[in-house]
């Protein structure tokens, strides 16, 4: 059976997190923007970067390196449409993070969100630990449960019906322990509530040891 990802287009994607029901859209891309100027990296890594939301709020004069991963070929190629000639250096790759290997020592900055739910996340925890620099930030956003709305709200845009054969909910403090294993102490942790009765946890987390 293949990931569904792969089955859902560009436009039912962006559509349906566009769509009224949803609107997380600008709530993710300003959550980036936060995690960026709260780290002010040199270099990113942007884990299920999808179509590049948020990535205007990319200041060139900080950030020089950018890295996005996705599954879907056709988000990437979106992405490098969106952005033909940034200030900064953009690379973005193809893959299954379950499988991808990440540089060492190499990123300030890698920013997951909404990523987690749909892997096995556990495994990768330490990868990504393993690809920050001393110092370096891991923001992740977490999508909480709700007692009124379904973990993949019902639109018109059927196809991401399919999600729900491989989200699962992270347990936030299950997270923390995780992180704290491989070196990743919590910096900051809240909860942003969305208009449409879900909320968002977000995570903040230091590598341990000494800042660029």
């Amino acid at each position: 059976m293949g990931n569904p990802w792969l089955d859902i287009s560009e436009s039912d994607y962006v559509g349906h997190m566009s769509s009224p029901a949803v609107n997380q859209g600008p709530v993710l891309s300003h959550l980036l923007r936060d995690s960026l100027e709260s780290a002010r990296p040199e270099t990113v890594l942007v884990l299920g970067c999808s179509t590049g939301n948020g990535f205007y709020h990319l200041d060139a004069t900080v950030t020089r390196r950018v890295v996005g991963i996705d599954l879907n070929p056709a988000y990437l190629r979106r992405l490098i449409d969106r952005f033909p000639n940034p200030a900064f250096a953009l690379e973005v790759r193809c893959a299954d993070l379950v499988e991808c290997v990440f540089e060492p020592d190499a990123f300030d900055l890698v920013h997951a969100a909404l990523v987690l739910e749909y892997l096995d996340w556990l495994p990768l925890v330490p990868r990504i630990a393993n690809t920050l620099r001393p110092g370096g930030s891991l923001s992740v956003v977490l999508q909480r449960p709700s007692v009124s709305s379904p973990a993949v709200t019902p639109t018109k845009f059927a196809s991401l019906r399919s999600l729900e054969s491989v989200f699962h909910f992270v347990e936030p403090d299950v997270l923390v322990l995780r992180a704290s294993d491989v070196g990743l102490r919590l910096d900051n942790r809240r909860t942003e509530m969305l208009p449409s009765a879900k909320s968002f946890e977000v995570m903040r987390f230091l590598k341990v040891g000494l800042s660029k």
